[in-house]
């Protein structure tokens, strides 16, 4: 079973055992006399409660994060050079320290290696679907900028040590890459276009380590 579908199942099952505990509870406050029995009773119930509304906000995160990929996906098949453009004009740096180092910031290396889940490395995987467009984008644009791939590399890795300054790691910072890499867009063909953009820095450039 895939890791969304456990923890869905998983989840399911708990809130399922929740309840029979919170009928014993309460069939446990209704035959109760005394005071004390009544308030540990009552504060039981509202702890079981509590849970409950927990493992529903997780469920109903799960379902919306399932159809955040679905339309993720369906939007990555039909991105263009026109929506790569629009992105990574908000990527590229103006101009490139003389002091450049790429080989010593391996960003995406080290988000593999600070608590980035199953989630996080799928969606980023999705970007896989248009590597090639992106490889002949960024050659395409070499035509026009020469040092295009340096720009794009280096208003990444720009972000990137910001973010990390400010103490993102793990999926709050590939969530924060992902959102500056396609302009805090909410339109699903620019959220895509910016995955494939951080997919093809992982697999191609020499910011990351192989």
């Amino acid at each position: 079973m895939e890791p969304h579908h456990q923890r869905k199942h998983d989840l399911e099952e708990n809130i399922k055992e929740e309840y029979k505990l919170l009928k014993q509870l309460e069939e446990g406050l209704r035959l109760a006399s005394e005071p004390q029995q009544k308030t540990k009773f009552n504060k039981d119930i509202e702890e079981v409660k509590s849970r409950v509304d927990n493992y529903y906000v997780e469920l109903n995160s799960l379902g919306q994060s399932q159809q955040d990929k679905y339309f993720l996906v369906s939007a990555m098949t039909n991105i263009t050079f026109k929506e790569l453009d629009a992105v990574t004009q908000g990527i590229i740096c103006m101009s490139i320290p003389s002091d450049t180092n790429f080989s010593v910031t391996p960003p995406l290396e080290k988000m593999f290696n600070n608590q980035l889940t199953g989630a996080a490395q799928s969606r980023l995987m999705t970007g896989v679907i248009q590597a090639k467009m992106v490889s002949d984008f960024v050659d395409n644009m070499v035509n026009l900028i020469p040092d295009f791939p340096e720009r794009l590399k280096v208003g990444f890795v720009t972000e990137y040590q910001r973010l990390q300054g400010i103490g993102l790691e793990g999926n709050a910072l590939f969530n924060a890459l992902h959102e500056f890499s396609c302009h805090h867009s909410s339109d699903y063909d620019l959220k895509a276009a910016g995955l494939a953009v951080l997919y093809y820095l992982f697999e191609k450039c020499e910011v990351f380590e192989r």
